[in-house]
Parts: C-alpha cells; structure tokens; sequence
C-alpha cells in the first residue's frame, strides 16, 4: 500500500467529512457482501432437492 496524503478541506484540515462517509460506504458494502455470503451458506445447509415426478403408472 502506497503512502497518499490525506484530503484536507478549505480550512486545511483533515476532511473529516469526507473519511466518515468514505467509511460509511465502505462499512455498507462490506456488510452487504458478508450478508450475501451468510445467506449462501445458511441455504447450502438447507437445500433440499424434489424428487422427479414420473409421468408413467
């Protein structure tokens, strides 16, 4: 990972602002992707598959 400097605002001051909605999307989309992966995993243990019909008597 390379150094970059961090955003400043106008005052020339860290932007805060920017860093806790960086962190807001970063958090979402990183629970996203865990829920997505729990719901896989909590449908493997679930999968139940039908038996075929058979159409002949």
């Amino acid at each position: 990972m390379s150094y970059q400097a961090p955003k400043l605002n106008e005052d020339g001051t860290i932007d805060m602002n920017y860093y806790t909605q960086l962190a807001k999307q970063q958090r979402s989309e990183h629970i996203a992707r865990m829920a997505a992966s729990l719901k896989a995993n909590i449908k493997s243990f679930f999968h139940v598959t039908l038996p075929k019909l058979s159409t002949s008597h």
